[in-house]
């Protein structure tokens, strides 16, 4: 091959191309298209997305008029001027003449390219796009364009005609812009194969950062192809026939058809064998380590399929996009064991019934603002899994629950050979949704044991007989509402080696049914009738004396830190445990805690190691150090009988401590031999603190069990230095017949309130988003105890999509100054309020002193006066009513005139900056060349 001939075709094609202001006007009309389509369609504001979604939606279309536009010329314009003889009798082959030509037509459509990078620069002046994900996406761009411009080759090689030429180009491009829409003249079996070889659906991946083998070679085959097909139409003059020749036409049809075949071929082989590389900088489309070797061990294949909604309001569009990301990620890294089926589903549609009928899937009522107003639409997020007979239905993927975890647990779960079995041990807290006898009606499942029940065989466990069965990890949640027989048989259990997850609370919070630690068992029965007296609770100090551990049964824990100022109302005992309230708040060196941002207990107890315990005992939650202390007994307001008064006491007094303490712990080791249990007294696990004064540090009488716990070999320090971090020491892997217990001092945390919060996610209408990680926590125990460590590190991987983060910061400060006026004017009404009812007050009180001595004077013209004045009141009221709606309703019309002003604004300069340097290479040309036309001209002949 002749590179000085290739050089010079493409010299002479290229220069044409840029010499001619022509050219420029179809890079700017190019540049304008993706400006437009980048930024123009309102989806680009609503979804608040640092990237070119919407570009790469419409990129098909713009190409399906740009390429043509470039390659009609390539051969038609040659014959059309007779220049083709020259071409073909120079000392060159057909494919050097092809090559020369293709490649001047890439470097046309790369400098065009190259010239829409501005719409980079204003992402960039909007937010802080991901560097490596446009990358990506303009590589995309250029495999795109540059197969296009193979088969626009094809057309203008075929006629001699400009106009022939590009409707040819975009006839012969069309099929594999549209097969991404064949759903509309398709059904559903049909449409999956052809879609699969759509230009959009092979450039998807280079749009979410991800370079993939399989599509390279797609594009890579379609350039291949066509440009061996410009060879054989170059060259039909010798295969052509004529008089004296026989045609060939049928040999290199056949040639090409086997070449299509091979093609098609060589691209589902490395399909299968596929290779990808996540450029993006967030690496949002890549998968964990662990989900890889679940996809990678799977043992029979898994069918995945999805009902997903087409349009989806602005809160769930990053839901929609991690969850086709996830599942088109799944499918190509499980070499063929997970297969993917994606169905754009909505209300009332053959899809939505389907979903309904066959997995359970319906859609759910979502509400999103537009505008100023609310608005309900019914969407669709749900995925089922099936192999063989098992199957797992995820119904509704909310904006909270983390795809990629969801996802592989799912197919992990389904694709077992058997689930793991949890133990539910049966205590009084019912979590499990027993039936209640006291309101006879049947309690509700907690969300915690649905999320459980995707991964167990949850099973309920009594501890009315010894329990001899084993399970992979029992769950026991206040065991000291046990009887003395249950208490002994369950730690008898744990004592064998079982591994136990327990959680106690020295006050439940959230369910007001569950008896305190130090409480006595509630009244069994309807509380209609003649209730029996409650059974006597076990001795739980057995318990701790096995685990080594004091438990703070009669205190619970505060702490002076709220992350959230804009809700005061938290009270002390709700405590956050974050970076902001310890240097050190969890425990790096634990699967359990490592990786977490944030905790939030309601209550809580806390615990310490014994002096004398000599197992391994490891912190895996602590708080800081502004805490302290309140009594069980002052928590609630006393009632008649003696008993809570169902609301919290608001003089209850905070003893503060100014200690750190042990919210969770994991403990493992042999265990000491068995002693007879001490004689049970409530309240009597620990001493109570010396009162001392809110406000001042307890002095040194309080109880050293009170301190934090700290790890076996910091207990010589600990008499040194009583508040010291204790270290961060991982547990040893416990034998068959050591302990293996996680002990967490609060059982709300397993409650649905959480599993709520966090499957709500990020939601823009809330003033306050709570970012709590408890259902982490909770299923970081459960797993870890159960030596599931497969999903683990997948539940902590947090995915963080890049925003137009500068355009927020301008809408925020206009939503903050119509706050502040929108509060202006609530303070004015009810100051207008408060003066008006101080008014009347002031003339009631006149009348009462003018009419002293006569009582029924008084009271007739008080009441007179009272009705005018009430009447007058009320009239007034409702008036600064009216103005109070009215000003607000004002100030939310200008809020919204004035983020439609800023974005319009934006919109301008993003389709506006794009165009001006191609216009200005245009211009400089222009005026270039009518220099030069003007050149050695008689004035006297100048136009």
């Amino acid at each position: 091959m002749n590179f000085n001939v290739i050089r010079a075709i493409f010299r002479r094609n290229f220069i044409s191309y840029f010499s001619n202001p022509t050219g420029y006007v179809f890079i700017c009309v190019f540049v304008l298209l993706t400006g437009i389509a980048a930024f123009w369609p309102n989806e680009f504001f609503n979804n608040n997305l640092a990237n070119l979604d919407q570009l790469n939606r419409y990129l098909p279309l713009i190409m399906l008029i740009f390429i043509p536009a470039i390659t009609m010329s390539v051969w038609a314009e040659e014959r059309r001027q007779g220049t083709d003889e020259l071409l073909l009798t120079i000392p060159a082959t057909d494919l050097e003449v092809v090559m020369g030509k293709y490649l001047a037509t890439v470097a046309i459509f790369t400098v065009a390219l190259l010239f829409s990078v501005t719409n980079v620069l204003v992402l960039m002046l909007l937010g802080d796009p991901d560097i490596g994900l446009l990358v990506g996406t303009y590589l995309g761009y250029w495999f795109v364009g540059v197969a296009m411009l193979a088969i626009g080759m094809v057309a203008s090689f075929l006629t001699a005609n400009l106009t022939v030429g590009f409707i040819l180009g975009v006839l012969f491009n069309a099929p594999l812009v549209f097969a991404d829409a064949a759903e509309v003249i398709l059904s559903n079996e049909l449409t999956r194969g052809v879609r699969h070889w759509s230009l959009a659906e092979q450039f998807r991946d280079f749009g979410r950062g991800v370079i993939s083998l399989s599509s390279v070679v797609y594009f890579l085959s379609i350039i291949g192809v066509s440009l061996y097909l410009c060879m054989v139409l170059i060259g039909r003059r010798h295969w052509w026939g004529g008089r004296d020749g026989h045609s060939l036409l049928g040999h290199y049809i056949v040639r090409a058809v086997a070449l299509v075949a091979f093609a098609c071929g060589l691209t589902m082989l490395v399909s299968h064998f596929d290779r990808r590389f996540d450029v993006s900088s967030e690496r949002l489309s890549s998968l964990s380590p662990q989900t890889v070797k679940v996809l990678q061990e799977l043992k029979r294949p898994v069918q995945v399929e999805a009902f997903i909604s087409s349009q989806v309001p602005d809160t769930y569009v990053r839901t929609r996009l991690d969850l086709l990301s996830m599942l088109r990620e799944f499918e190509a890294r499980s070499g063929g064991k997970v297969q993917v089926r994606v169905n754009e589903t909505e209300p009332y549609s053959e899809n939505a019934q389907r979903a309904e009928e066959q997995y359970g899937i319906k859609s759910q009522q979502v509400a999103s603002r537009a505008r100023g107003a609310m608005n309900i639409k019914d969407i669709f997020l749900g995925v089922a899994f099936s192999s063989g007979l098992e199957k797992v239905v995820v119904p509704f993927f909310d904006r909270g629950v983390p795809v990629e975890y969801e996802l592989v647990r799912s197919i992990g779960t389904v694709a077992g050979e058997k689930r793991k079995r949890l133990g539910l041990l049966v205590t009084d807290a019912k979590l499990q949704g027993d039936f209640d006898m006291q309101t006879m009606s049947p309690g509700r499942k907690e969300l915690i044991i649905e999320e459980l029940e995707k991964q167990y065989e949850v099973t309920p466990v009594s501890a009315d007989s010894p329990i001899t069965e084993k399970y992979d990890v029992v769950l026991a949640v206040q065991p000291s509402s046990l009887g003395e027989e249950q208490m002994q048989n369950f730690v008898a259990m744990v004592r064998s080696g079982q591994a136990t997850a327990i959680y106690e609370d020295p006050f439940p919070y959230l369910d007001p049914n569950v008896p305190a630690t130090s409480a006595p068992k509630r009244p069994a029965g309807n509380p209609m009738m003649q209730q029996a007296p409650p059974q006597p609770k076990g001795n739980i100090a057995q318990l701790w004396s096995l685990l080594g551990v004091d438990f703070a049964d009669t205190n619970i824990v505060w702490q002076l830190y709220n992350p959230y100022p804009k809700i005061s109302q938290f009270p002390q005992e709700f405590v956050f445990v974050d970076d902001g309230s310890s240097p050190q708040p969890f425990n790096q060196g634990n699967e359990i805690s490592s990786d977490l941002q944030q905790l939030l207990f309601l209550f809580p107890g806390s615990i310490r190691q014994q002096n004398a315990s000599k197992l391994n005992f490891t912190w895996l939650v602590t708080t800081g150090d502004a805490t302290g202390t309140v009594q069980f007994s002052e928590i609630m307001m006393p009632s008649l009988f003696g008993m809570g008064g169902g609301q919290l006491n608001p003089n209850r007094r905070h003893h503060r401590t100014s200690q750190e303490y042990v919210l969770a712990a994991y403990i493992t080791g042999k265990p000491g031999p068995a002693v007879a249990p001490p004689t049970p007294q409530l309240g009597a696990n620990l001493p109570m603190a010396d009162e001392g004064s809110p406000d001042k540090p307890a002095d040194a009488t309080i109880d050293a069990k009170l301190q934090p716990a700290a790890p076996p070999d910091a207990k010589a320090a600990d008499t040194k230095a009583t508040d010291a971090k204790p270290a961060e020491t991982p547990a040893a892997a416990p034998k068959d017949d050591e302990l293996n217990v996680v002990l967490v001092c609060d059982i709300d945390v397993l409650y649905s309130a959480f599993v709520a919060l966090r499957n709500r996610g990020d939601d823009p209408e809330a003033e306050v988003r709570l970012d709590l990680d408890n259902v982490s926590f909770v299923l970081n125990s459960i797993d870890a105890l159960a030596k599931e460590d497969r999903y683990l590190d997948v539940r902590k991987r947090r995915e963080r999509h890049r925003s137009l983060s500068d355009l927020d910061q301008r809408t925020e400060k206009i939503r903050e100054q119509s706050a502040a006026q929108r509060e202006k004017f609530v303070q004015e009404f009810e100051k207008a309020r408060e003066a008006a009812q101080a008014e009347l007050d002031k003339k009631v009180a006149e009348i009462q002193k003018q009419t002293e001595g006569n009582p029924l004077q008084t009271l007739q013209r008080v009441e007179m006066v009272r009705r005018a004045e009430e009447q007058r009141l009320e009239a007034k009221t409702s008036q600064l009513q009216s103005k109070r709606d009215a000003a607000i309703q004002k100030v939310e019309t200008d809020l919204h005139v004035e983020i439609g002003r800023v974005q319009r604004q934006a919109k301008f300069l993003a389709v506006a900056i794009p165009p001006i340097l191609p216009l200005t290479f245009g211009a400089f040309v222009f005026a270039n060349r009518r220099r030069k036309e003007r050149e050695g001209v008689s004035k006297m002949r100048l136009r």
